[in-house]
């Protein structure tokens, strides 16, 4: 392949709309099949497959007219499925050329700009194996032709199976085997055509220009052009979201009640996500996953958000897993939806002298069974409320903060209150109005020292409504002397140990 030479290679899945469908139901995949669209009981066969077409079932046959057939499997057309097709076909084509034109009057044809590709890929032919054996792995039948004309190629690829390959100015002769219904002709010029005997590119190829424009008009000379592979076509790249490729969507045959079958499910789908993530070497930040429940209107939808991206698709999937478990769907699931959202990898430098932390994804797990025990209101970071209570506070998200280089501690760090969570119960014997004694854990303690009250109090307006009286006091007696912090509750008249100082 010429590096300087414009090359496009067209991709193309024969029977798109039955493909997309035996992709999502294995079944079908060896049967005829003839595909329903509209509305009962006025339904038309939309689209068959070329077994289905043996048996002489044809478009835009009634419904009775295609049961009649016993042998062929009558299904309503989904596109739900289509949709997911087209995007694994996409995608994969990215993997070959980041200009892609999708063929509007063909569904499931792709056209790749190629020009350039050969240090990755190989010659013409090479690349053209390459990406047919992708396709047929992500489980789809498909035809590849490459040529230096755009609108050749896509000939090529819906009239010829396999793998087609047109060196540079054999349009002509490559083109002319291939019957007129390539060109994608309208019914009158088909007829137009089948009167005068011709049917077949090379026979249109070789008529005069200019009688066929008196004749036809400038139709014939667009499709004499198109016949000898030398009308020209300006590509217009698509240009979707990364993003909005980064969705999976299966439904079950039999409605499902038990987490454990989902699974194999779950990870095909995770797989097939991150595959395409790592193609824009990025990694997994968030997962939504939708489960569509056997009731009318009914979907449940969580979401696992690691602290990190993550790239190992067995930790996605156990994070999922015990999210799932610990939110479990009420009811039976038909159908299942994840989204993925990606973004840049986290990278580190972590100082050469400094502790080895925990690898992000085995601490996501550990996490998520703490959730899973707990609540999820009980596990995270703790954070502070914009309150005017002292302990006020509430359990974030976990996010680790960057790595820093450990900075040099003071000479006399602060002392820290260590919070007593509940606060504890203790006796209190007053000197006026000052404590003198306190009674904690079965010991008696002296008074030596002691600062307050600080009287607190909040949310007058509410029930939660607070109040109290705090003391720092230094106690002494039992095996060691302890400073600490105690608070009365002025509605109950009762003390309680708030905390201790280290």
């Amino acid at each position: 392949m010429d590096e300087g030479t414009v090359m496009y290679a067209a991709l193309r899945t024969p029977d798109f709309h039955v493909q997309a469908l035996s992709h999502q139901q294995p079944a079908l995949r060896k049967l005829p099949v003839a595909l329903l669209d509209g509305e009962a009981p006025l339904e038309t066969v939309f689209a068959t497959n070329k077994q289905a077409r043996a048996l002489g079932i044809q478009t835009a046959m009634s419904r009775l007219q295609a049961e009649s057939f016993t042998a062929a499997a009558v299904v309503h057309r989904a596109p739900e499925y289509e949709d997911t097709a087209l995007e694994i076909l996409h995608t994969t084509a990215c993997f070959f050329s980041p200009r892609i034109e999708a063929v509007a009057t063909q569904p499931g044809t792709y056209v790749l700009d190629i020009q350039g590709m050969s240090s990755l890929f190989g010659d013409s032919a090479q690349l053209a194996n390459k990406l047919r054996q992708r396709i047929m792995a992500a489980g789809f039948l498909a035809n590849v032709a490459v040529s230096q004309n755009f609108h050749a190629a896509v000939c090529l690829a819906r009239g010829r199976a396999g793998v087609s390959i047109v060196p540079s100015g054999d349009e002509v002769r490559a083109l002319g085997p291939l019957p007129l219904q390539v060109l994608e002709l309208e019914p009158e010029q088909e007829e137009t055509f089948s009167s005068w005997g011709i049917s077949h590119c090379a026979e249109l190829a070789a008529l005069p220009e200019t009688d066929l424009i008196a004749r036809m008009g400038q139709s014939g000379k667009r499709l004499r052009s198109l016949a000898r592979g030398e009308w020209q076509h300006l590509m217009t790249p698509l240009e979707t979201s990364f993003e909005s490729e980064l969705v999976e969507r299966v439904e079950l045959d039999h409605p499902v009640e038990m987490l454990e079958p989902l699974l194999f499910l779950l990870a095909r789908m995770i797989d097939q996500l991150l595959s395409r993530v790592l193609s824009h070497s990025h990694a997994i930040a968030s997962l939504q996953v939708t489960l569509k429940l056997d009731a009318e209107f009914h979907s449940h939808q969580r979401v696992v958000r690691p602290a990190l991206p993550l790239q190992d698709a067995r930790t996605l999937l156990k994070l999922l897993q015990l999210d799932l478990e610990a939110h479990p769907p009420g009811a039976a699931i038909v159908a299942l939806e994840l989204h993925a959202q990606s973004a840049k990898p986290h990278r580190a430098q972590h100082g050469l002298f400094l502790p080895q932390a925990p690898e992000p994804g085995r601490l996501e797990v550990l996490l998520a069974r703490l959730r899973k025990l707990l609540g999820d209101e009980r596990v995270g970071s703790p954070e502070l409320l914009d309150q005017n209570r002292p302990d006020a506070f509430r359990m974030a998200r976990f996010s680790p903060p960057s790595p820093m280089l450990k900075e040099e501690q003071p000479a006399f760090p602060p002392a820290a209150l260590r919070v007593c969570r509940p606060p504890q119960a203790i006796g209190v014997a007053l000197n006026g109005a000052s404590p003198a004694q306190v009674f904690w854990n079965g010991q008696r303690y002296i008074v030596a020292e002691l600062a307050g009250p600080w009287r607190l109090s909040g949310q007058w307006w509410s029930e939660s409504n607070w109040s109290r009286e705090e003391w720092d006091v230094s106690l002494t007696g039992g095996k060691t002397g302890q400073i600490c912090r105690i608070a009365r509750d002025p509605r109950s008249n009762c003390w309680y140990m708030q905390g201790t100082y280290d």
